[in-house]
């Protein structure tokens, strides 16, 4: 049965350098346009938890602004923000949605 979201995390990694993305801000968003939490890349790329408060199944948001980290490290950045839209069930009180990232392309997948 479907519950509440406890936990939603992110880790950048920089597929380029082979290094994590550190100091890219992230912002969670609602399918109702609700921010349910904003955060920081950490000196290891990863936000432990981007939501405010338990949320409820459906879909979300991470916008992650990797333009001046990419700027900074490779001199030049082709997709500015990098958009992660998923629909979440509810089955899981943590999920985890890593994005690979360089200058010219990202991957994103479900992690654990």
């Amino acid at each position: 049965m479907p519950g509440a979201i406890e936990r939603l995390s992110t880790h950048v990694l920089d597929v380029a350098a082979g290094v994590p993305a550190p100091d890219v801000p992230v912002v969670l968003v609602g399918a109702d346009g609700t921010v349910l939490g904003r955060g920081t890349t950490d000196a290891d790329g990863r936000v432990a938890q981007l939501n405010d408060e338990p949320f409820g199944p459906g879909e979300v948001t991470l916008t992650l602004d990797v333009a001046p980290y990419m700027v900074r490290t490779h001199g030049t950045v082709f997709h500015p923000r990098i958009t992660v839209h998923v629909r979440l069930d509810g089955t899981r009180s943590h999920y985890h949605l890593p994005v690979l990232a360089g200058p010219f392309s990202h991957t994103t997948y479900l992690g654990s």
